[in-house]
């Protein structure tokens, strides 16, 4: 420490705002950090850090996938009494494994689990990638 503020304090020990005037006029009122960046400091902001309010860049789109299971497809083949089915037709893009099928369907979708191949080929039918 300094020899000049060891003085400094040594002589005000004991005062109550060590030679700094009232305590209204030594508070700075700001905050820490980013604190008031939307009230008082707003206009600081604005002019020293330009690109800092905003949402910036273009969002994340992704595409929904829809899918169909194959309960609902053996009940669909049944139904309308058909041996082949596309899915992407009907709005589908991927098919899922849950249940079973009952009749040898050909099925034609942009894509298929595991599981539902296999349930498709135990119940010789075909599962076609479009």
């Amino acid at each position: 420490m300094a020899l000049k503020n060891r003085k400094i304090r040594k002589k005000h020990r004991g005062t109550r705002t060590n030679g700094k005037g009232k305590k209204g006029s030594r508070r700075k009122g700001g905050g820490k950090g980013n604190a008031g960046s939307l009230r008082h400091k707003k206009m600081w902001f604005i002019k020293n850090m330009p690109g800092y309010f905003g949402k910036h860049g273009m969002p994340g789109r992704k595409e929904k996938v829809r899918y169909v299971t194959l309960e609902w497809i053996d009940q669909y083949v049944r139904d309308h009494g058909l041996k082949e089915i596309n899915v992407a037709d009907l709005g589908y893009d991927r098919v899922l494994g849950r249940g079973n099928l009952t009749v040898p369907v050909t099925i034609k979708a942009r894509s298929f689990t595991n599981r539902a191949i296999e349930k498709i080929e135990a119940a010789n039918g075909k599962a076609i990638t479009l």
